[in-house]
């Protein structure tokens, strides 16, 4: 017997089908007995395995390429082309097939059709439509009712198992297939998305810019809490995705705003910010070549996990474990009403001396590092909210607007109100 050579994978040129290609999807129509077609971008027949025992070959409205079957046909195997993945869709008679695109170097090449095939019982309906089609009568409708009932008969199941082997059949033979993986992906990003937006339009939920989500992610950046502020930006940025319907540019816009205003928070808290993102992220430009929200959300995470985690060694770079589980503490809870009893009972340490040693480490008072941080995130949303002075202060963590605006002005030494002022005028002249 003689040995069969499998022929080396290459990439299939212009309307031509590799060696390995060829056999790959002669070997699934032979095993699978199913009558298979290569069709080109142009949707012209190209190459078609078992052809004999294709119901559709004997008749005329097939070979016809503007008539219903091809138009049919044509349109599904574009759509596998987005899809990305086998696409099962019923012909003009009502008979399963199964559509595998051709991608090249990230283009449409053709593609490949498999059957028809029957699922389940092979009814009425389909050879009453397909005798329609054919203007078929008498003796001609006969003969075709007859080929159809010879045809063999799959369950769903059966038909969805076909699909992933004459998939893989087509990817595998082919030595670049990372278009078929990408197209996945976004197919699967994009039906997410699509999910989400039925879901809160069922629920009358509002689809406007998620302000609550960028006011956490800000707080969680100038806090050092890392896994949180990572945590906030995917949620974030799949609101982004959301209210942008999967539009990639529209994204890509709001993370680009998104982290100039991160950046601009976390360099009015610690100057050397500029000197890290300049070394290590040239963000606009890493940007705008992007185009997966995956590549997105795994850049911006990255950075947003950089500028945290430096927030944090900024704050404290000593050897105290105290002091770092104290301010992590801090950091994570200073919007609330928290004091020297608070740190006592949840560090387990005598207040008295936890005050002594945060003096001598950080060289500030307890009370005067938590005003900080509560002024901090009020200047945070004096800048990019609508939010009345009596709501800073109360988001703030302050029950007195009267000394939230004593504090203020100790930290920024001007009040609120004018700072808000001077930083909207900043903000109007860089615009003109």
């Amino acid at each position: 017997m003689k040995n069969f050579i499998i022929p080396s994978s290459s990439t299939p040129d212009n309307d031509g089908l590799s060696d390995y290609l060829d056999q790959s999807v002669e070997a699934f129509s032979e095993l699978c007995d199913i009558p298979v077609t290569f069709f080109n971008a142009n949707h012209e027949i190209v190459h078609e395995y078992k052809e004999a025992e294709k119901i559709c070959s004997i008749f005329n409205v097939y070979c016809d390429s503007c008539g219903p079957c091809r138009q049919k046909i044509a349109s599904a195997g574009e759509f596998a082309s987005r899809l990305g993945e086998p696409y099962i869709f019923l012909c003009k008679s009502r008979l399963t097939n199964i559509s595998v695109a051709l991608m090249i170097d990230g283009k449409f090449s053709g593609y490949f059709v498999a059957g028809p095939i029957v699922m389940g019982k092979l009814k009425n309906s389909v050879i009453e439509n397909f005798s329609e089609l054919n203007h078929l009568n008498g003796p001609a409708e006969a003969f075709a009712r007859m080929y159809a009932s010879k045809m063999k008969a799959y369950d769903p199941t059966s038909v969805t198992r076909l699909s992933i082997l004459l998939y893989n059949s087509i990817v595998t033979s082919i030595s670049r297939n990372s278009e078929y993986q990408a197209l996945r992906s976004s197919n699967s990003d994009q039906n997410s998305i699509n999910l989400a937006i039925q879901s809160r339009k069922r629920a009358n939920l509002p689809i406007e810019y998620p302000y609550e989500l960028e006011k956490d992610l800000i707080d969680s950046v100038i806090s050092g809490q890392t896994e949180l502020a990572v945590e906030n930006t995917a949620k974030l940025i799949n609101a982004f995705s959301i209210m942008e319907a999967g539009d990639i540019d529209g994204i890509k816009n709001n993370i680009i705003w998104l982290l100039a205003i991160i950046i601009r928070s976390a360099t009015e808290s610690d100057n050397n910010i500029e000197q890290i993102l300049d070394t290590d992220f040239d963000i606009i430009n890493r940007l705008h070549n992007i185009d997966t929200l995956p590549e997105m959300l795994d850049l911006s995470k990255s950075l947003v996990e950089t500028i945290t985690k430096n927030m944090l060694s900024s704050i404290y770079n000593g050897n105290s474990q105290v002091i770092t589980r104290a301010l992590r503490y801090i950091n994570r809870n200073y919007k609330d009403k928290i004091t020297l009893k608070d740190i006592e009972s949840n560090l387990h340490i005598n207040a008295s001396y936890f005050s002594t040693l945060f003096k001598q480490e950080m060289g500030m008072t307890f009370t005067d590092y938590l005003n900080s941080l509560k002024i901090q995130y009020a200047c945070s949303l004096l800048e990019n909210t609508n939010l009345s002075i009596i709501d800073v202060s109360l988001s703030a963590g302050f029950d007195d607007q009267s000394y939230f605006t004593k504090v203020f002005k100790k930290v920024k030494g001007v009040t609120p109100k004018a700072w808000k002022s001077q930083h909207m005028e900043e903000h109007l002249k860089r615009e003109e």
